[in-house]
């Protein structure tokens, strides 16, 4: 497993990136998460699927960090996770 990072950090790291976040505090009431760590990351969303779909977590959450999304606000599900898309907030 990654580092855990904060969301700031994460988007510095990742910006117009999906990115897979695992061990993630997001608190139910807040827009973004406060952290997580990164377990797969990809510009592309048919990258992004492909590889969150390789041996996946019991638990992760999906988000799209930077101002472009195609739907924002969307919750998307793969295999029972937690998904959600925001815009990082620069």
């Amino acid at each position: 497993m990654g580092e855990k990072l904060s969301w700031d950090e994460i988007k510095k790291r990742y910006d117009q990136q999906w990115v897979e976040l695992i061990d993630y505090d997001w608190p139910d009431e807040d827009a973004q998460p406060k952290s997580g760590s990164v377990r797969v990351h990809a510009q592309s969303r048919k990258e992004f699927d492909r590889l969150i779909n390789e041996d996946p977590p019991a638990d992760s959450a999906l988000v799209f960090v930077g101002q472009r999304t195609p739907e924002v606000g969307v919750v998307y599900s793969a295999n029972l996770h937690q998904s959600r898309i925001v815009r990082a907030q620069v």
